[in-house]
C-alpha cells in the first residue's frame, strides 16, 4: 500500500507541487490505535499504512489530495464514522429500494453504515471509503462511494491500493487537467469536454480511467 500511495503523491506533485505543502505528516501509531478504538474496528494493513505515512490533509486548501477531494485526517474520519454510526441505527433512512449496488450484491443497499470507512470527501455530505462490511458479492476492504447525495453505491476499486493505484493512472492520463478557479489552481477530470466532473461522478463513468 505504502508504495502505491507514495507513486500517486510522486506523480500529483510533479504536476501540481504546491499541494506538498497542504498534506499533513504521519499519524503516530499510538493516534492510529485511539482511533480504531473509537470507531470499534480494526483497520485493515493498507488503511493502517496511509495514515502512519500521512495524516490527512489542510481542510481548509481549496484543492484536496484526493484528486480535489480532502483526504480526511483521523479525528476527522473518527468524527464522521460515529455520525454515519448513528445515521445508520435509523432503519427509516435504510429501505433497500432507495439504493442501488454496482456490480450488484457487492455493496449493502443502506443509507449508512458504521463500518464504511471514509477517507476523503467532497465537503458536501459525500464520501469515498473502505467498506468493511460488503454484501455478499462483495470484498472486504473495496472502495465505495457513500453519503448524503450517493443513493447509487458502487465498488470504485477492488482495494485502498488499487483504488491510488487507478488515481496514479488517471493523473497519468489526458483525463487530468489543471484549471482555474477563484485564482487557484483546482483539479479538473473530464472525458470528452473541459467542464470538470465531480470525482465520484467522473469514478463511475464507463468512459472513465480504470
Amino acid at each position: 500500500m505504502s508504495n502505491a500511495w507514495s507513486s500517486y503523491k510522486a506523480a500529483l506533485f510533479a504536476k501540481m507541487p504546491f499541494l506538498k505543502d497542504t498534506l499533513n505528516g504521519c499519524a503516530t501509531l499510538g493516534k492510529l490505535m485511539e482511533a480504531e478504538r473509537a470507531v470499534g474496528v480494526s483497520f485493515p494493513m493498507q488503511l493502517k499504512e496511509l495514515y502512519l505515512a500521512n495524516n490527512g490533509d489542510d481542510g481548509e486548501a481549496l484543492c484536496g489530495m484526493i484528486l480535489g477531494f480532502h483526504f480526511l485526517s483521523l479525528d476527522e474520519l473518527v468524527s464522521e464514522v460515529r455520525h454515519w454510526s448513528e445515521l445508520a441505527k435509523d432503519r427509516g433512512l435504510s429501505e433497500e429500494d432507495s439504493f442501488t449496488s454496482k456490480p450488484e450484491g457487492c455493496i449493502k443497499r443502506q443509507y449508512a453504515n458504521a463500518k464504511w470507512i471514509p477517507i476523503c470527501t467532497d465537503d458536501g455530505g459525500n464520501f469515498i471509503g473502505v467498506d468493511l462490511d460488503p454484501d455478499v458479492n462483495g470484498k472486504r476492504g473495496q472502495m465505495i462511494n457513500f453519503g448524503r447525495d450517493e443513493h447509487d453505491k458502487e465498488v470504485l476499486a477492488d482495494s485502498l491500493n488499487a483504488f491510488f493505484e487507478r488515481l496514479t493512472r488517471i493523473v497519468g492520463s489526458d483525463h487530468f487537467f489543471i484549471g482555474d478557479f477563484d485564482g487557484e489552481d483546482v483539479i479538473f477530470l473530464c472525458v470528452n469536454s473541459e467542464e470538470g466532473a465531480h470525482l465520484t461522478d467522473y469514478l463511475k463513468k464507463a468512459d472513465s480511467v480504470k
